[in-house]
């Protein structure tokens, strides 16, 4: 009896105090980034610097080549740098980046703001961003520049060596840090007449919100770029998406976690060359890819792949076509940083890619190197194969802020 009593008076505790019947609170849910004004409108301004950035490096760049960058990071590093720009040098360093019509302090006042915002919106998704300056002892850092980087940009302060392997090993070290490993060595050694470095550095590691199903799948040919085909495993998922159909090209998008991130998927119609959708890429056409959709039943294939990309003179070229100049030569003026007199020697943007059937990792590193100068109705449903050369960004959904882009030709 005693032991009847005891097992049911221990069941209804258990039942009780689990509170089996009350939904569990959800505390990840998707809330957007707010933004002032004039924060909303540089956001807009880096998806623009975005696009101008793709768009040119992609003219650059070899025809079969496969490309993935954050120029969200590079526009990131440079802004850094502009903080001591000063005069002509300044004005068209803001230009190229789109941030004429910004001032300083709105500027640094966005990346105060962005940062962590970026990292915070989704529990589930790691975003992580990272910056640090580096200088040799023998250059005097101005103490507001410095104070600057480190209240607004969140950025380390670091020592970099005079021995020149022992300052590339610390950068890479503090790279790989940054990235968990996905990008271990950006620099083979840091000049004898380099004296400043700043560094930004992106880790994102998403789950897809839907995971596809590893059972589902199956392996085909990939037409790459160049015409010739190559084998490719393709995850495939049925579900309600929405699908956005222009004349050159379709597009979906991927949410991972809560849905704060997504992954825009740009497929170029059969017969359409990637590189010409690649060429016409703005805001407006962002726009219909992104956000233009109708809900279908789709069959979604998608590869699993694996891209890293490194640019550094097509990066120089690609910035100096969209009016960064003077920045790269000894009549530059960035005596904001320093009263010695400094310009932009080097510049390394390095960036990798891992998909596959449960989500992202992406990381991508810029390398700044100075020296001294001295519900809508559902529709047909849509097969959508991605078997040929395609566009594919990761952004943020509130702001809209595009992290990572890439285009992929081959396998």
């Amino acid at each position: 009896m005693f032991t009847v009593s005891f097992i049911a008076a221990m069941m209804m505790l258990f039942n009780h105090g689990g509170n089996s019947d009350k939904p569990q609170k959800d505390d990840n849910v998707r809330k957007n980034i707010e933004l002032t004004d004039e924060q909303k409108a540089i956001s807009r301004a880096s998806n623009e610097f975005t696009f101008d950035f793709m768009k040119i490096l992609a003219s650059k760049e070899g025809k079969n080549v496969n490309m993935f960058a954050s120029p969200f990071s590079l526009q990131t590093a440079l802004a850094m740098t502009t903080e001591g720009a000063v005069g002509d040098t300044r004005e068209e360093m803001l230009k190229a980046l789109k941030l004429s019509d910004f001032s300083q302090e709105e500027i640094a006042g966005f990346y105060k703001t962005i940062i962590p915002a970026l990292e915070k919106v989704d529990k589930k998704t790691v975003m992580e961003i990272a910056n640090s300056f580096w200088s040799k002892k023998a250059i005097e850092i101005k103490k507001d520049y410095a104070a600057i980087l480190k209240a607004d940009y969140y950025a380390e302060c670091e020592t970099l060596a005079n021995d020149k392997k022992e300052a590339a090993e610390a950068v890479n070290a503090w790279c790989s840090k940054k990235t968990h490993g996905m990008i271990n060595h950006v620099v083979d050694e840091v000049s004898e007449e380099q004296m400043v470095a700043l560094i930004n550095a992106i880790y994102f590691n998403g789950e897809w919100s839907e995971p596809f199903r590893e059972r589902s799948n199956y392996d085909t040919d990939f037409t790459n770029h160049d015409g010739t085909t190559s084998k490719v495993t393709l995850m495939r998922r049925e579900d309600d998406m929405d699908v956005y159909l222009g004349e050159e090209a379709r597009s979906l998008s991927l949410p991972y976690g809560n849905r704060a991130y997504v992954m825009t998927i740009i497929l170029p119609e059969k017969g359409v060359d990637v590189d010409d959708v690649v060429a016409k890429l703005d805001a407006d056409t962002w726009r219909k890819y992104r956000y233009g959709g109708r809900n279908y039943e789709v069959t979604l294939s998608f590869p699993k792949f694996e891209t890293e990309y490194t640019t550094s003179d097509l990066c120089i070229k690609t910035l100096k076509d969209m009016g960064l100049k003077k920045a790269f030569t000894r009549s530059a003026d960035f005596t904001g940083i320093s009263k010695t007199t400094l310009f932009i020697s080097q510049i390394i943007h390095k960036a990798r890619v891992k998909v596959n059937e449960k989500g992202t990792e992406a990381a991508a590193v810029s390398y700044i190197g100075m020296e001294l100068t001295s519900a809508i109705p559902r529709q047909e449903h849509i097969t959508f194969k991605v078997d040929r050369p395609f566009i594919y960004a990761i952004s943020e959904v509130s702001t809209g802020a595009i992290v990572f882009m890439g285009v992929q030709k081959k396998f």
